[in-house]
């Protein structure tokens, strides 16, 4: 699992996952988006074009970042989703939960 901050702005944030988001993952998470979530009123736009998979630790890991952005001010959207993941969120309502495939502003 590799996490990239691609942009990190006092508008917006970018943030790339590849690979697969397990509960190995999700205990390396908060402190790779620690610099984010310090910050969360912003947009924050998650790219899982790369990502092939997310078990319910990342799920978990997904809510607190956006509970953290709202509470701000923010919001979270992702973009680049796969139809695998997709139909799990759609299964579990994070469909009503994230902005999905939203066009935000960015240059990424």
């Amino acid at each position: 699992m590799e996490v990239i901050i691609i942009q990190n702005t006092a508008e917006s944030a970018v943030i790339k996952f590849e690979g697969h988001l397990d509960s190995s993952a999700s205990e390396i998470l908060p402190e790779k988006l620690a610099p984010v979530m310090n910050d969360a009123g912003k947009q924050i736009i998650l790219d899982f074009t790369k990502l092939n998979y997310i078990a319910s630790s990342g799920m978990r890991m997904l809510l607190m970042l956006n509970k953290k952005a709202v509470e701000k001010g923010g919001r979270v959207a992702i973009k680049g989703m796969n139809e695998d993941i997709l139909q799990i969120f759609q299964m579990v309502g994070f469909d009503n939960i994230f902005d999905i495939n939203s066009q935000f502003k960015s240059d990424q």
